[in-house]
């Protein structure tokens, strides 16, 4: 017996799934559990400084220097690392 013949032939049986089949689906969204703006905290922070038209070695002690020991002095701060292209300065630190 095919599923079209058994259908056609029991039509309350294929009614009775369905309706067990959408409750179940209908439960199961309940309990899912989503939140509409979920908690999430990202391990890293970023610090961009664009200081242009200064040469690299004077960015490195007007800005660098003082900004990493900026940095290093919060808590929880397991490393950093600099990006100097050009005259930007990226500084991340992974939390």
């Amino acid at each position: 017996m095919n599923l079209p013949n058994f259908s056609v032939n029991r039509p309350v049986t294929i009614l009775m799934l369905f309706i067990g089949l959408i409750l179940i689906g209908l439960i199961s969204y309940q309990n899912l559990g989503l939140d509409l703006l979920p908690d999430l905290s990202f391990p890293m922070s970023a610090i961009i400084v664009s200081y242009s038209g200064v040469a690299p070695q004077e960015i490195e002690n007007m800005v660098t220097i003082p900004l990493e020991e900026a940095v290093g002095t919060i808590q929880g701060v397991k490393k950093n690392f600099l990006l100097l292209p050009g005259g930007k300065l990226s500084c991340f630190d992974g939390i």
